[in-house]
């Protein structure tokens, strides 16, 4: 096997990432809107469309034929690809019953968030959903349970092989517009969903029936999924 000298590896590795992240939508968008709802007594669900635009290794599927199996590419299937979501809620009840202390309501902002693996996904335009599953009894407790359950805001990130595309409206806030807001509110999300991993959760975990469409995911190691 011929290996690149490494400045030039370096360089050729450099130039496809940031070719990966240079287009917002050139190859993956948000095919709709984020929607929260009630699955069911047990669950709240949250769904993040996607759909594929380009494939990533198009151009280098097209530019070589492969000498090695290392090289042969099915370019009918994307892999390697990550759908996080991080979420944010107002705790309700919590502003209810301290409404006489005046807080500012970012004192009641909760943090979750959860990822899903996909070691393989078909390639096609297709709308295609990361399903997350988030428990009902948690959000009753919190007062933000019901008919129309609204969040504070999100933030979608779809990573392939460890590289962030970049994908438009990937950030909701409240009714913020400004990117220097929308970028700290992420920067909130990513700082304090920590303290509540586990809560929301892969909906896969559950029921396999919400990987249909997609494909199969990867388990991680230590995390019960």
């Amino acid at each position: 096997m011929k290996f690149l000298p490494t400045p030039l590896f370096f360089l050729v590795s450099v130039l496809f990432i940031g070719n990966l992240k240079a287009n917002p939508d050139q190859f993956v968008k948000l095919g709709g809107k984020i929607t929260i709802t009630k699955e069911s007594d047990q669950w709240v669900k949250a769904s993040v469309p996607f759909v594929f635009v380009t494939h990533p290794l198009l151009e280098k599927f097209k530019s070589r034929k492969p000498s090695s199996k290392e090289d042969l590419i099915n370019i009918d299937f994307i892999n390697n690809i990550k759908v996080r979501l991080s979420l944010c809620f107002l705790n309700e009840y919590q502003k209810k019953n301290l409404r006489t202390l005046k807080l500012p309501d970012i004192e009641f902002y909760q943090y979750y968030s959860a990822e899903v693996e996909y070691m393989t996904v078909k390639f096609d335009r297709n709308t295609k959903y990361a399903h997350f599953l988030f428990p009902a009894a948690i959000a009753e407790r919190d007062g933000f349970l019901s008919t129309y359950i609204n969040a504070v805001g999100y933030v979608v990130e779809i990573i392939y092989d460890g590289i962030p595309l970049e994908i438009s409206d990937s950030i909701s806030f409240d009714k913020y517009r400004e990117e220097t807001i929308l970028q700290k509110f992420k920067q909130q999300a990513q700082s304090n969903a920590s303290k509540n991993e586990g809560i929301l959760l892969p909906a896969h975990i559950v029921s396999s029936n919400y990987l249909e469409g997609v494909g199969p995911v990867k388990r991680i190691k230590g995390s019960g999924y």
